[in-house]
Order: C-alpha cells, then structure tokens, then sequence
C-alpha cells in the first residue's frame, strides 16, 4: 500500500469521524458504532500481500496511539463537567454522590461479578478472569459519550434583561442539572484509575 493511499484513507476516516455526529443527531446508530464498521470495512480491503501488518510487531507504536487514544478521550469527558468539586468545600463532594457511589460500590461488584463469571463460569484462571473484570467494568467515555453531558452552558444576560441563554434550551438538549448523565459522565472520566490495579 503505497503512502498516497495510506494518507487518503486516513484523511477520509478523520473528515467521517468529524461529519459524523452532526449527521446522526437523530438517528439510532451513534458514531463509534459507525466508525467500527468502516474500520472492519477498511480491514477487508484487498490491500494485497505488500501490506502486511501484524500488531504484534508494531507494539510500541500501537500502545502510544492507545494512550494517547484514552487520555483524549478522558480530556473531552473531563471538559464535558461542569460541576465545581472542591477539597475544602464538603457540599461539592455531595454533589457528585452518584459518582462515588458508581465508583465504590457499583464497579467493584461489577469487577467481582464478571472475575466469578469468567473464574467459575468459564473456567478461566483466576489472573485471566480479574484482567476480563477489570476490562469490561469501566464505563467506556466514547461509547457512552451519548448519554454524557453536553457540556458547560455559558449564561449570558441579553441587554433587555430577558431569560439568560440557558434559559431558552431545547426540551431535548442535554443539561448538566440531570444526575444520570453527570453520573455517567464522571464516573466514565474517573473510573480508569479505579480499574487500572486491577488489570
């Protein structure tokens, strides 16, 4: 595969990601299932035997693009909160209970639950079966990203002294007032660093 068609593909796939969530604002699939498919799509393109790649062999490369990858992926959840949480101030940390209470209580049972399943269930080993609990536990802050908050409102006051800008959102835009979303929203931004010494 030559360079010209390693930089089209690429160039396609990124406008497709940037297109993408603007197009489906109402329709059933969401990006990243999308964007799947046309990875699997792109996968079994007749490339030849020119273009042969094992990942085990890039290992290096591969493990950088997934860091980079997630630590993206946590900044855009993290930019998404818009909910003050201070160390002096006991009154925040009551404000984001449904995070501690995802962090605490439900994923660690989630951990457990999946670690017996694999253990007993599927008659992996007990490493094996702990690195699948703390695989599949943690919320996914792309894949979830479309139950996540929308982001900060900036309020601002018309000259008149009307309703403020968020004041006047749409019934069906996303606010940080919901619980569920923040909780989901958050928990999937801090839930690597509970998941990590289990793996």
């Amino acid at each position: 595969m030559t360079s010209d068609l390693v930089f089209l593909l690429g160039g396609g796939v990124l406008l497709l990601a940037v297109a993408l969530p603007s197009l489906l604002t109402r329709a059933w699939l969401s990006a990243p299932v999308i964007l799947i498919l046309v990875g699997m799509l792109v996968g079994l393109l007749p490339f030849g035997s020119s273009f042969a790649f094992d990942p085990t062999d890039q290992r290096d490369t591969i493990e950088h693009v997934t860091e980079i990858t997630v630590l993206v992926a946590l900044m855009g959840v993290g930019l998404a909160l818009d909910r003050p949480l201070s160390f002096r101030n006991r009154g925040s940390w009551r404000t984001w209970s449904p995070t501690w209470r995802l962090l605490g209580i439900a994923m660690p049972l989630t951990i457990a639950g999946v670690f017996l399943l694999g253990w007993w269930g599927l008659g992996l080993g007990a490493a094996p079966a702990l690195l699948l609990g703390a695989v599949l536990a943690p919320t996914d802050p792309v894949l979830a990203g479309d139950v996540q908050v929308g982001g900060p409102v900036i309020t601002k006051r018309e000259a008149d002294g009307e309703a403020s800008m968020a004041d006047q959102l749409h019934d069906d835009e996303i606010s940080d007032d919901d619980e569920v979303r923040f909780a989901l929203t958050s928990e999937a931004g801090l839930n690597d660093a509970l998941a990590f010494p289990f793996a």
